[in-house]
């Protein structure tokens, strides 16, 4: 399959979202997925920005300590 077959499908999967007939149901579907993904990515993000602070606060390297204490004005 060329480079050029592949943007055609592509291009005809796109277009026949765009103008498909949508069920209600569907697009609450979608926007329902959408959100559950956005509430993990952001529950990821605070548990990794979580244990970065955590390593921070027990790290025994002066110099982590020092930058952390100098960050508080």
């Amino acid at each position: 399959m060329t480079v050029e077959g592949i943007i055609d499908r592509l291009s005809e999967f796109f277009s026949w979202l765009y103008y498909r007939r949508w069920e209600r149901w569907e697009l609450l579907a979608i926007a329902i997925a959408a959100l559950v993904v956005l509430i993990l990515m952001v529950r990821a993000h605070l548990k990794v920005a979580a244990n970065a602070k955590r390593f921070r606060e027990r790290s025994p390297i002066v110099g982590v300590r020092m930058a952390e204490h100098g960050r508080r004005h």
